[in-house]
């Protein structure tokens, strides 16, 4: 029998499940071994923390990722998960798309470096500093209003929207600033004995800027897995100003009824195969004309579009036809796993 590892967290948990129970642990580990076992795969379960066995390369290793305030964890995860594969072992996803998660100054350079420019049409900056902005010719460039994200951030937390310069300087501040006054005091000290030194930045958290996109009334979240596409249309309401992220599952539209446009599923699936991985969650809006690609995440992102949805697109030859029919979201997540290792 073939194996799978799967490395799971200080807690014992592996993914991320809307309605788990308990509350917050994850897929069921017992289904997820019985769906792998029943496609002819042995399953073996190992903490991160756990020095890995002398394992063959090519048995596939999944893992998941964390959302712990901070990050600490997920960058001893990521620290786990890049050894692994810089070793040779087969970690799937690969440890890039592991980086991109939670990270929008990492899943924006993923993005721009696209060759296909339509996933490329909305126009988005990078800084590490306030100093990195103001130095910049960009900034004369812009046209307001833009939008403005810290790196970190879900359900549309952390992201604002700037309508001049004033405005966006403010903003930048809020969510850079750096504050450890210790440091600070001795950096100021550096600046007083040594001549021509230059003070590090008060504001060093990462962030982007984000081409704004008018007169948008929703957006799309559609999850892929493997040939499953579940897609839910989100409202853009007044008291979440722009965003249609966090705005409750219980008035999002679902499957057939999600008001989905002409050529949205095409554009999904042509940006997922742009990536080699199981699975992917995409925002996606659409003024009239083009699609946007807003944000995408691998691994370790809701799962309540499944539970919510009675059925999935399918896409047979050149057709897209909806299957009414419910699964549970290991069952979706182990397909999505085979077909990735059958490609």
């Amino acid at each position: 029998m073939n194996k799978i590892i799967i490395l799971t967290d200080y807690k014992g948990r592996f993914g991320s499940k809307h309605f788990d129970r308990p509350y917050r642990s994850g897929f069921n580990l017992n289904l997820l071994n019985n769906l792998f076992e029943l496609n002819g795969f042995d399953v073996e379960y190992i903490p991160f923390c756990t020095e890995l066995p002398n394992l063959n390369k090519i048995n596939p290793i999944l893992y998941t990722s964390s959302e712990d305030d901070g990050y600490s964890y997920k960058s001893y995860i990521e620290d786990i998960i890049y050894g692994l594969e810089s070793a040779g072992y087969n970690v799937i996803p690969s440890y890039k798309y592991l980086r991109a998660n939670n990270n929008k100054v990492y899943m924006e350079i993923l993005r721009n470096t696209q060759s296909i420019y339509k996933f490329r049409n909305i126009k988005s900056f990078t800084f590490g500093t306030l100093e990195d902005f103001l130095n910049s010719d960009i900034k004369h460039s812009l046209n307001y209003p833009i939008v403005i994200k810290k790196a970190e951030g879900a359900s549309g937390s952390g992201v604002y929207k700037a309508n001049s310069e004033r405005e966006l300087l403010t903003i930048i501040k809020k969510i850079s600033r750096t504050k450890n006054r210790k440091y600070e005091f001795h950096d100021y000290i550096r600046k007083i004995i040594h001549k021509g030194y230059v003070k590090d930045s008060l504001y060093r958290k990462k962030y982007i800027l984000q081409e704004f996109i008018p007169d948008l009334k929703n957006d799309w979240k559609v999850y892929i897995f493997g040939r499953k596409y579940y897609v839910f249309f989100r409202p853009v309401f007044k008291h979440r100003g722009f965003r249609a992220s966090g705005g409750g599952y219980d008035n999002y539209f679902f499957g057939l009824k999600a008001q989905i446009p002409e050529g949205l599923l095409d554009f999904a699936s042509d940006f997922f195969n742009c990536f080699n991985t199981p699975h992917i969650s995409l925002d996606i809006a659409f003024d009239g004309a083009q699609f946007y690609i807003l944000e995408f995440q691998f691994i370790y992102f809701g799962t309540a579009g499944i539970l919510y949805s009675d059925g999935y697109y399918f896409k047979e030859e050149n057709d897209w036809t909806y299957v009414k029919r419910k699964y549970k979201v290991e069952e979706v997540y182990v397909d999505s796993v085979l077909k990735f290792l059958n490609k």
